[in-house]
């Protein structure tokens, strides 16, 4: 117990600190976009998307920070919940508008240069297929649910007049006092945030040391039997599961080598990334959002983020089911 307790201690401080540099710098650089006026020029993006789905100004502006940031965005999203601007419902539908960005960026920066040309243009584009619904699931859901629960929601009426100048005053300020606070400001931010985060990234590395996630691979097996895929598949799979990119080399290895067909690549990679998620979720997600959110609103908006994207995948691999 005293070896897995230390390597989980090595794993947590390995992993952790180029995170909370970026967090940090993510942080500042927000924060000093906010403080400066510079994101209120950009507003007119956000605005159509914010207006159809009744929701607050603040969500138009953590959208908009996450392009650069989505940890900021939700940060943002959070400090304004704690704030009183936005209540609860709010910033969780807010959070998951905030994740959009997410897929018009790895479009231009993973899906098109990186995971097409590693499975070629067949297989890759119809995972690229999925992956686009899925943020499309997610624009549809977070409209939808706008329009339902937050209609009633007296700010959303002046949507038509809609401005981030409403919240965010331009204030002439010099350069250095800008950045200067700014940087006060967030620090304190990064440093209650930084805690929580580096103590649930221990406690989910101690799960995966002491083979909670390895239970994953049990499940591989007698899936790759439901799909008729051959005993070749389970390796990409389960390295799916950790490492997307590694998975999609296996199963490009293996289509090139004649043991994977097109089809069969394609249902390998569906069902690789079908498993990744709620992976990834616990992992990756869990420790930022609760951190930022706390423990029950951190936790519904991974749950409803990662069942919009296995949902997508799943009604892929239900379709390629009754095909074979």
């Amino acid at each position: 117990m005293e070896n897995i307790f230390v390597k989980t201690l090595q794993n947590t401080f390995s992993f952790v600190p180029p995170i909370l540099t970026i967090m940090f710098f993510s942080l500042f650089i927000s924060g000093l976009l906010v403080e400066s006026g510079v994101i209120r020029k950009l507003e007119f993006i956000a605005k159509p998307l914010v207006r159809s789905a009744n929701l607050p100004k603040e969500a138009g502006l953590g959208f908009l920070i996450s392009f650069g940031s989505p940890l900021a965005g939700n940060i943002f999203l959070a400090q304004s919940y704690r704030k009183g601007l936005i209540n609860k419902e709010e910033t969780f539908v807010s959070s998951l508008f905030c994740s959009l960005p997410v897929y018009i960026k790895e479009t231009f920066t993973y899906q098109i240069p990186v995971m097409i040309p590693v499975l070629g243009l067949k297989i890759g584009g119809i995972y690229f297929l999925s992956f686009l619904l899925s943020g499309f699931a997610k624009l549809f859901f977070v409209i939808s649910f706008g329009k339902i629960r937050l209609k009633k929601n007296s700010h959303n009426k002046d949507s038509d007049n809609f401005s981030f100048k409403h919240f965010i005053q331009p204030v002439k300020r010099k350069f250095i006092n800008i950045v200067l606070s700014t940087f006060k400001n967030q620090t304190k931010l990064f440093l209650k945030v930084s805690s929580f985060f580096v103590s649930m990234t221990f406690i989910v590395f101690l799960l995966i040391n002491i083979g909670f996630l390895n239970k994953v691979k049990n499940v591989v097996e007698p899936l790759t039997g439901i799909f008729k895929l051959p005993s070749e598949s389970i390796l990409p799979i389960t390295t799916y599961i950790f490492n997307p990119l590694l998975g999609a080399t296996s199963v490009s290895t293996l289509v090139k080598e004649g043991k994977l067909n097109d089809f069969q690549a394609i249902v390998t990679c569906m069902l690789g990334g079908f498993l990744m998620l709620p992976v990834f979720s616990f992992r990756s997600s869990l420790p930022k959002y609760t951190s930022i959110f706390g423990f029950n609103l951190g936790m519904s908006i991974i749950l409803v983020s990662t069942f919009l994207g296995m949902f997508v995948r799943g009604i892929f691999l239900f379709a390629f089911l009754f095909m074979i």
